[in-house]
């Protein structure tokens, strides 16, 4: 790699400064700072109007490659003047850039959702904030989106930090990869040539591993550092290349960068696998763009890049990236709503002024205090350590807070009687409850505070990954020999009635074996499943039963045309072999943001005249279980909408419980409700069989 002197050289050909050109820097690349400027503003606008640039949430990418090639080249440099690394300056310089305005923007954050955002939330806001705080947000949001009780939870006001996490962990090992490039070259004698070795072999089976968990676990795969090290890595290799080409070729180079960057914010979206393959454009697009320089060439992209503007957002970008996610998270719980095209827009300002403040007070003076740069690079790692653990006060409190009303509110869940007269179900099924005085908000149950952790023994043997093959099964009831075989076989809405059928097992002489799995469903013939070595063991396993329950979420309607048929064949098989079938019907949907509006209005929603889900919405799409029942007629059904729904609506709150969780799962509190009806209606359906 050429010295710096000489790099610079080959940039000196800038757009003369005007009042609409920013000056020369030293030190400055300018069309690196227009690659921030792009990269920031495509994530700015995609969390703003996600249907406007779809594609835009690749800005990242684009930053992924600017530190990657940044890093390397001071890295690298380093090694030509000294002959090694200084670790422990490269991370002090790094905490004094990188962490005063991350802690800022995490506090505020964590002051803000204690002001305004529902309890209900804390927890899991607050365990967030700490994962930023120490730079782990990314695996905490891949835990999150593979934990599928976890995964619709309400995004966090600092779920953007999993790409600084991302970037703080490459800065933690990066270096050391460096290192160990240099003891390997002691021998070889070629330093470069190792250093480039090293990091060519990370990045390739980086890419290598991205490409693949994209395929097969794609949640995880685009959070996590492995699958986005090759990212940083092409910017560093390409720090190891030489720019000697001509002013023509750069330019053009530029251009095509450049387009492959927009054409990434307008064509990829949400259903694009990412970051895999994909990720290669962009990534490849902003490395061009690096490549290439700013140059005399006519049409060149120099005059753009010097635009002020443009290094203006440039220069602010880290401080923008930090403070334009918050209110997006926080302001509508503020206004109680979605906020409208001109109050985003406001968000928008709100975040530019925010930036530039952070930038002036915070970030340049704190980067430059001689109290921190005279000292030995420790005392910065020590007051960076100090801080950090100063900025977890408040998240920890407020995430203790939210854990202790939580566990108080799981003991009163457990010494409630679901069962009274006019409580949960009973207060839809039974018409003399209509007119019956609410229950107050702050007799909830399960409370607020409590709503997400309200799951009990349901998912305690739910298998999260059944790609994996293996049938788990878990036992309950009665353990006499002549007890009648039971097994509840479905998805995750079928381990919803666990703890609604458990308390009546032995009574009723049942000893219930649960087979449910994320995403699967009881269906013969559909070998394309992810499931599908899952379901061969169920099939095989069935037939030792009297009876199986099933029932699967109505999501599962959105599937092949074969599906009904290949669940009614299914069903056929069990019921030849000798085994009674009852399926059950699943409960309603409500909106994603209903659990917010319990609590936000919970004395509304306790007097049912508020968070009431529109009947027809809730009961779309069609149940997948009515559908194979009319190709299967041998198996009963039990319709259960009655018990979630009224005439006019599906409430989440009926009798003094919350009905849902989330979108689409019963508490556990609820389910114990429907009991009482949900057994009566079995045995109708088992008797109408016999």
């Amino acid at each position: 790699m050429a010295p710096a002197k000489t790099r610079r050289s080959m940039n000196v050909a800038e757009p003369a400064s005007s009042r609409w050109f920013a000056p020369p820097r030293r030190g400055v690349r300018p069309e690196i700072q227009a690659l921030r400027a792009v990269a920031v503003m495509m994530v700015v606008l995609y969390h703003l109007w996600p249907n406007r640039l779809p594609g835009g949430y690749a800005g990242v990418d684009v930053f992924f490659v600017i530190s990657g090639y940044l890093i390397t080249a001071h890295l690298l440099r380093e090694v030509e003047r000294t002959g090694g690394v200084a670790l422990a300056s490269f991370w002090a310089r790094r905490a004094r850039r990188l962490l005063p305005a991350s802690l800022l923007v995490v506090v505020v954050s964590a002051i803000a959702t204690l002001l305004f955002v529902p309890r209900t939330f804390w927890s899991d806001f607050f365990r967030h904030m700490g994962g930023a705080i120490f730079y782990v947000e990314n695996w905490l949001l891949a835990g999150d989106a593979v934990d599928y009780l976890a995964a619709e939870s309400n995004a966090s006001p600092v779920q953007h930090y999993w790409s600084l996490s991302a970037e703080e962990q490459f800065y933690l090992i990066w270096p050391l990869l460096i290192v160990a490039a240099l003891w390997i070259a002691r021998r070889s004698g070629a330093q470069r040539r190792a250093i480039a070795w090293v990091l060519a072999t990370v990045t390739l089976g980086s890419l290598v591993m991205s490409i693949v968990m994209t395929s097969v676990l794609p949640s995880a795969a685009y959070f996590i550092t492995p699958t986005r090290a090759w990212e940083f890595g092409i910017g560093g290799l390409l720090a190891l290349v030489p720019a000697a080409a001509s002013p023509t070729l750069r330019a053009t180079a530029a251009w095509v960068g450049a387009a492959g960057i927009v054409a990434t914010a307008f064509l990829y979206d949400g259903q694009t696998p990412f970051p895999g393959w994909h990720a290669l454009l962009p990534v490849l697009a902003t490395a061009a763009v690096i490549w290439a320089g700013t140059t005399s060439a006519r049409g060149s992209l120099a005059h753009l890049a010097r635009l002020r503007p443009v290094q203006y957002l440039g220069d602010i970008s880290y401080s923008l990236y930090l403070w334009h996610w918050p209110p997006i998270v926080v302001l509508p719980y503020v206004l109680g709503r979605d906020m409208t095209f001109w109050e985003l827009c406001g968000v928008l300002a709100l975040t530019i002024v925010l930036a530039d403040l952070t930038k002036r007070f915070v970030e340049d003076p704190v980067r430059s205090a001689g109290v921190l740069t005279s000292r030995a690079p420790r005392v910065s790692l020590y007051v960076a350590a100090a801080a950090m653990v100063v900025a977890l006060v408040v998240p920890a409190g407020g995430w203790a807070t939210a854990r202790a009303e939580s566990e108080a509110a799981a003991v009163e869940v457990e010494r409630f009687d679901p069962t009274g007269q006019c409580v949960g179900a009973d207060a839809l099924l039974d018409p003399s409850c209509e007119g019956a005085a609410p229950v107050a908000a702050d007799d909830l149950v399960p409370a607020v505070s409590a709503l997400k952790e309200d799951t009990a023994d349901a998912y305690e043997c739910y298998t999260q990954t059944p790609e994996d093959g293996e049938l788990r099964t878990c036992s309950y009831g009665s353990t006499e020999p002549d007890a009648t075989r039971v097994a509840l076989v479905g998805d995750s809405h079928a381990a919803t009635l666990i703890p609604a059928l458990k308390p009546h097992l032995v009574e009723r002489g049942w000893r219930l074996d649960t087979y449910v799995a994320r995403g699967c469903t009881w269906t013969a013939g559909l070998a394309e499943s992810d499931c599908a070595e899952y379901r061969d063991g169920l099939i095989a396993a069935l037939p030792d039963y009297d009876i199986v329950l099933t029932t699967t979420s109505r999501s599962a309607g959105a599937e092949t045309e074969d599906a009904p048929s290949a669940r009614a064949a299914a069903w056929g098989a069990a019921i030849d072999a000798g085994v009674e079938v009852v399926a059950i019907t699943d409960n309603p949907r409500v909106l994603d943001d209903m659990v917010d509006c319990v609590a936000e209005h919970p004395d509304a929603a306790a007097a049912g005249t508020s968070c009431v889900m529109p009947r027809e919405r809730a009961v779309e799409p069609a149940d997948p279980i009515l559908a194979a029942a009319e190709r299967e007629p041998r198996a009963g059904v039990v319709r259960m909408n009655d018990a979630y729904c009224r005439d006019d609506g599906c409430p989440m709150v009926a009798g003094g419980v919350v009905v849902y969780r989330d979108a689409h799962h019963l508490t556990v509190t609820y389910a114990r409700s429907v009991a009482d009806v949900l057994l009566q209606r079995i045995d109708a359906a088992l008797a109408a069989e016999g």
